[in-house]
């Protein structure tokens, strides 16, 4: 079978395509054939040696797939073949394995796909999950309060959005062109900042009457950073949450305690912290597949390519024009 997986890290030319035998499910494990696999900022990560954890060489990327069970190991009785179900590599002893025709998973694993949703519709859920960890775990709002989500267009961006408004808050989103702030816009957002157009912080104060507000959600990072911390109200909490655009300010206590009485924070989350806790992951996974059945989310597919096209997808990704879940099929 067709898998897509590198040697060295680097840019998206490493990632190279092989003919490796199919795999045979063994006691409790299912073989699950993918319809279609997610191409994320981790996948990148991994790719460019910068995830949170150093995973073994070669490595086959991908962290979401969703797929028909077509062979069932002995004794494994959870699924049936001919069931759809989602991978997630959440509840995988190792991270990715999914940019593969098949791959075999323990029986434990996969969540069932319900009736009547579309396969595809399944991938952007990781988004959702972490969003959904991050609204509850890394801070925990309050209805009437007030967030600010860095790369709001993005995958855990946009569900943030949508998720923060089901519970009652008011959320500004942050986007890099107008038709990203549009889509910021269209997952319920109360106003989209264009950052290459206006004034972050001076878009922030007039919308909060000088206040600020009380939560920033932030994945980019990088060294314009601590600027987060003048758009914060009095006892508000930054949430970094990744660092695509680079690692932080190296010196965060001036700004933080520019003004001691503000009383200001800051806090690192990281899904690994519930790579131990299943009582926690797997119940707030079930609760966002529930919401997509309901039709209560609305996960965007930005597009579809061939798994063999994994390197460009990678380069796509990375030029930011990405709207929403980038897609392979096998």
């Amino acid at each position: 079978m067709k898998i897509v997986r590198f040697h060295e890290y680097g840019g998206p030319e490493v990632l190279k395509v092989e003919e490796v035998p199919e795999p045979v499910p063994g006691p409790g494990e299912l073989r699950v054939r993918a319809e279609a696999i997610g191409v994320g900022v981790p996948d990148i990560l991994v790719r460019t040696g910068n995830d949170a954890k150093t995973w073994p060489l070669p490595m086959i990327p991908g962290n979401d797939v969703v797929g028909t069970v077509d062979a069932v190991g002995a004794g494994a009785t959870r699924f049936r073949v001919g069931d759809r179900v989602y991978v997630t590599s959440r509840e995988l002893p190792l991270r990715g394995g999914g940019y593969a025709e098949a791959r075999v998973v323990p029986e434990a694993a996969p969540f069932a796909v319900p009736d009547g949703v579309a396969s595809e519709l399944m991938i952007p859920l990781a988004n959702f999950h972490v969003a959904w960890l991050l609204l509850r775990y890394a801070a925990a709002p309050r209805p009437g309060q007030s967030i600010l989500v860095h790369a709001a267009a993005g995958g855990v961006g946009s569900a943030l959005v949508q998720l923060a408004k089901r519970q009652g808050l008011v959320v500004y989103g942050i986007a890099g062109s107008p038709e990203k702030a549009r889509y910021v816009e269209t997952c319920g957002a109360d106003a989209a900042i264009d950052r290459q157009a206006e004034d972050v912080a001076a878009r922030i104060a007039d919308l909060t009457g000088g206040a600020g507000v009380d939560y920033v959600y932030d994945s980019v990072a990088g060294p314009g950073f601590a600027r987060n911390f003048a758009m914060l109200a009095r006892m508000g909490k930054v949430v970094m949450y990744g660092y695509i655009g680079g690692k932080p300010d190296g010196e965060l206590y001036a700004p933080m305690g520019a003004d001691f009485s503000r009383n200001l924070g800051l806090q690192l989350f990281s899904v690994h912290y519930f790579d131990d806790k299943p009582e926690i992951r797997r119940p707030a996974m079930a609760r966002i597949i529930a919401m997509l059945e309901a039709g209560e989310i609305a996960p965007r597919i930005h597009g579809r390519m061939k798994l063999e096209e994994a390197a460009a997808a990678h380069r796509l990704l990375e030029s930011g024009a990405v709207i929403g879940k980038l897609l392979l099929e096998p």
